[in-house]
């Protein structure tokens, strides 16, 4: 049974598929071992023609490296300069004076029966009546001087010193003021001008307003103001 061509020697055939799947023995081919050692052989003979020549190996040398060469630009020559002409002054056009004309007054005078001498004058002569002939301006008022008197103590009425403020007491602030005083006729005050600042307003406000309230005069019998001036020192001690 397992002889190859042992089936067909007794006349029997296997045309089933099943058989010939459950019998392998049927369907041996003595020659396939040899095939395969055939192609095993064919191959180790294929791999050692290969390594007998093996792939040549090209050496390639790298191109020279260009060198690079500095080109140097010129730049054109410039033009010449061309210097401008100077202009010719022009003279200048004068422009023209005119002529001055004498002016000619007209003189308005009084009535020509009024007028008792020649008076020699140019140009026209008008006579007006006197009664539209125009007064000259009166003269301005010349402003009244007054006579400043220093104060010393002398005078006579009240006149008491003034308290230091708290404000100025309290920021250090010392100084002198100097007030000139308007008294009226009755002895009173008119107005306080303040000739010499301390320095500090708190001081000069403070003796404006003392002077005022607090300070008195004596009356005079004539019907003229006086002026006083009166220094207020203040120093801490």
């Amino acid at each position: 049974m397992d002889a190859p061509g042992a089936f067909n020697g007794h006349g029997y055939a296997l045309r089933s598929d099943i058989a010939q799947f459950c019998l392998p023995a049927a369907n041996r081919d003595a020659n396939r071992k040899l095939a395969y050692v055939n192609s095993i052989c064919l191959l180790f003979l294929v791999i050692g023609l290969a390594g007998l020549n093996p792939p040549k190996l090209e050496q390639k040398v790298p191109e020279r490296a260009q060198e690079f060469v500095p080109v140097e630009i010129v730049q054109p020559p410039e033009p010449p300069k061309v210097e401008p002409q100077p202009q010719q002054e022009q003279p200048e056009q004068q422009p023209d004076t005119p002529v001055e004309m004498p002016q000619v007054a007209t003189v308005v005078a009084a009535d020509p029966s009024q007028v008792k001498f020649a008076v020699p004058v140019e140009g026209p002569v008008v006579f007006a009546p006197a009664k539209f002939a125009q007064a000259p301006p009166p003269a301005p008022p010349k402003p009244a001087t007054r006579t400043v008197v220093k104060m010393t103590g002398a005078e006579g009425g009240t006149h008491p010193d003034p308290s230091y403020p708290r404000a100025a007491l309290e920021q250090r602030q010392q100084g002198i003021v100097t007030v000139v005083m308007t008294v009226n006729p009755d002895g009173s005050i008119e107005s306080v001008e303040l000739k010499k600042s301390s320095g500090y307003v708190t001081l000069d406000r403070h003796v404006t307003q003392w002077v005022k309230s607090k300070f008195k005069f004596l009356p005079m019998d004539a019907n003229e103001k006086r002026y006083f001036e009166k220094d207020f020192v203040f120093q801490l001690q």
